[in-house]
């Protein structure tokens, strides 16, 4: 208990851990499980690393037509709502994963002029470096809202 007139800390954040925060250069992505059907995915993280390493929070996620390229319409929303799983540290062995659900609205695209995207560019919480993988997918010009990511969850 902290002393009186303190906050206690956050126990939810990484620094919390005994364990770094993963960098892009330790982690694959790989696409996981769900499909174009429901437009719900969930996509993994994985550790290709040696060393242990502790993601949390939201990943970052946009269609492009290119590892490189600028972003094609919005980037998806943070879904925070009562519903959605809460940030919290999940710690990756070496060879350890862990997931996060994307959610597309592909009956959307009925209603505006859809463009043609090739790439999935995603940055894990708290990096500026991004993986990506090849997706095949239409999304809305900018500003119609299409793409919701929530938080990473253990697999």
């Amino acid at each position: 208990m902290p002393a009186p007139g303190t906050a206690a800390a956050d126990p939810a954040t990484p620094a919390d851990t005994a364990f770094p925060k993963c960098v892009t250069a330790q982690l694959r992505l790989d696409k996981g499980v769900g499909g174009p059907v429901g437009g719900d995915w969930f996509l993994r993280f994985i550790n290709s690393s040696s060393r242990t390493c502790v993601l949390q929070g939201f990943p970052g996620v946009s269609q492009t037509n290119g590892p490189s390229d600028d972003p094609v319409g919005e980037p998806a929303v943070r879904d925070e709502g009562p519903q959605a799983p809460k940030p919290a540290p999940v710690t990756l062995t070496p060879g350890g994963a862990a997931q996060f659900e994307f959610i597309t609205y592909p009956k959307q695209i009925n209603d505006c002029a859809a463009l043609r995207t090739t790439t999935l560019r995603v940055y894990p919480p708290d990096n500026t470096e991004s993986l990506w993988l090849p997706w095949d997918n239409l999304i809305c010009p900018s500003p119609q809202r299409m793409l919701v990511v929530r938080a990473i969850t253990p697999l």
